[in-house]
């Protein structure tokens, strides 16, 4: 039976470290009294979401999904939408209501922090359709698996943090100053190997490299601008590529990833493609969307115009 004109609300309640549950009957308050008519799944592990999202698409009808929570859950009901086969993935829109701590998705798109102005943007926002990358990479099993890349994903020095970060929010702590305390102390421990980037079958970076972003939008780590010349709808992914630097240099230059000029600093390096692929002599982490997943080799694709999103309707893209 289709629900085309419900929403389906996935809430994950431990988004925020645990302000979503605490905040979560308010909210749903605030959805009944904008006249949202909507169901509610909860999540109850990692990736759940993912299925939830699945399920709800392709068993129970719906076209409207609300995500409810941080980056992770943006994540996973995106990639609900992008997995799943049975319904063109534009047939489907996803609101969000942000709940999370470094809330980078939301940042591409002026999305309101506040509850109020993100249930207006339900309400009354304009319909968008943005890029997203199909990333296949090694898992924590050993074997090759795809998902897909609706914001940032890193592989270097930038996944390695993200992995302490990860760990940490299991702990309940998380947040921008999470992300720079274990960035702080991930300059001592990592070590640069020699990477390849490869961009649209060219040999583009090679050498000692630390750290590559790939991706759809401009911020990641609670408010870095790693892509800042990133646009959501372009046909291109933006991959900036950092080469290996002493540790008082990096702390010299580590603003620049926060004020949107991370390109003027020597031995970082920006460019365009439709297929960028990230090789390492050694095995490297690489992260997608703050989601710690895996291990290099990893190669990115880009698919345009897959993913319907409301955004607030004077939103810069």
């Amino acid at each position: 039976m289709s629900k085309n004109n419900r929403w389906l609300a996935i809430v994950n309640l431990l988004s925020g470290s645990g302000k979503c549950g605490r905040d979560w009957e308010h909210i749903a308050r605030m959805l009944y009294a904008k006249g949202i008519d909507f169901d509610t799944v909860f999540t109850g592990y990692r990736y759940h979401a993912i299925e939830l999202a699945k399920r709800g698409i392709v068993e129970d009808g719906y076209r409207n999904l609300i995500a409810i929570g941080g980056d992770g859950t943006i994540h996973e009901v995106a990639n609900g939408i992008l997995l799943q086969t049975e319904v063109p993935s534009t047939e489907v829109r996803m609101g969000v209501i942000p709940v999370g701590t470094g809330n980078d998705w939301i940042r591409s798109y002026d999305l309101p922090r506040d509850y109020e102005g993100a249930i207006e943007v339900l309400v009354g926002g304009k319909e968008f359709v943005q890029d997203v990358a199909k990333a296949t990479f090694t898992n924590r099993d050993g074997k090759q698996e795809s998902r897909y890349c609706v914001n940032v994903s890193g592989a270097g020095l930038d996944a390695f943090v993200n992995l302490k970060v990860c760990k940490m929010k299991d702990k309940g702590k998380n947040g921008k100053m999470a992300y720079i305390s274990q960035l702080a102390k991930s300059v001592l421990e990592y070590r640069s190997c020699r990477m390849t980037v490869r961009v649209d079958g060219v040999n583009e970076a090679k050498g000692l490299i630390m750290s590559t972003a790939v991706g759809i939008g401009k911020f990641n780590g609670s408010g870095m601008l790693q892509l800042p010349d990133s646009k959501a709808d372009d046909g291109l992914l933006d991959v900036t590529v950092i080469e290996t630097m002493s540790v008082p240099r990096i702390l010299m230059v580590v603003g620049k990833l926060f004020d949107g000029k991370i390109y003027s600093v020597k031995r970082v390096q920006n460019f365009k493609g439709r297929t960028i692929e990230v090789l390492s002599d050694e095995v490297r982490e690489m992260e997608i969307d703050g989601e710690a997943l895996g291990t290099t080799p990893v190669r990115y694709e880009i698919e345009d115009k897959r993913l319907k999103i409301l955004i607030p309707d004077k939103a810069t893209k």
